[in-house]
């Protein structure tokens, strides 16, 4: 029980590590954080690698 929670906490804390380097980038923290979430926190960071930045207005 104890190891199962300790996955979860793991596998959410890198989900928000990812929003968290993707504010700056085109789908902004929610974008990053639903994709890490959805998919997992590799493939959240795989597609913040390959975005752009933040359009300047």
């Amino acid at each position: 029980m104890v190891n199962q929670f300790v996955i979860i906490v793991v596998y959410f804390g890198l989900c928000l590590l990812v929003a968290f380097l993707g504010t700056k980038r085109k789908w902004g923290f929610w974008g990053y954080l639903w994709s890490s979430i959805l998919f997992s926190p590799l493939l959240g960071l795989i597609f913040l690698l390959a975005s752009d930045p933040k359009p300047n207005r």
